[in-house]
């Protein structure tokens, strides 16, 4: 069975690109290509908030200031499939491998 490897999401405060006014957003599954690109635009990002925007970016072919321009009711939609494309635990970009998450207290 094939996966899906793009999904679409309604946007609940269209965004204006160019001439153009986007009700929906696809934010693709990332690919190893994607994983190297977001690597590389990350170094040295510390801090979330952008490191979200950047990944957004990469993951929906938008430009940075559609992401920066996006409601964030939205943006929190985009950030959730994002992250529902990794794993469970604590992968790396660089291809490691999963380890569970352990419990704290």
């Amino acid at each position: 069975m094939p996966q899906h490897h793009n999904k679409r999401l309604p946007l609940s405060v269209p965004i204006t690109l160019g001439d153009q006014t986007l009700t929906e957003v696809s934010v693709k599954k990332p690919k190893v290509k994607d994983l190297k690109t977001l690597q590389d635009a990350l170094a040295g990002i510390e801090d979330q908030l952008e490191q979200g925007i950047l990944m957004a970016a990469v993951l929906t072919d938008l430009p940075r200031e559609a992401i920066e321009d996006m409601d964030t009711d939205d943006f929190t939609a985009i950030s959730e499939v994002i992250a529902g494309f990794f794993p469970k635990g604590t992968a790396s970009a660089t291809g490691a491998p999963s380890q569970p998450k352990l419990p704290t207290g």
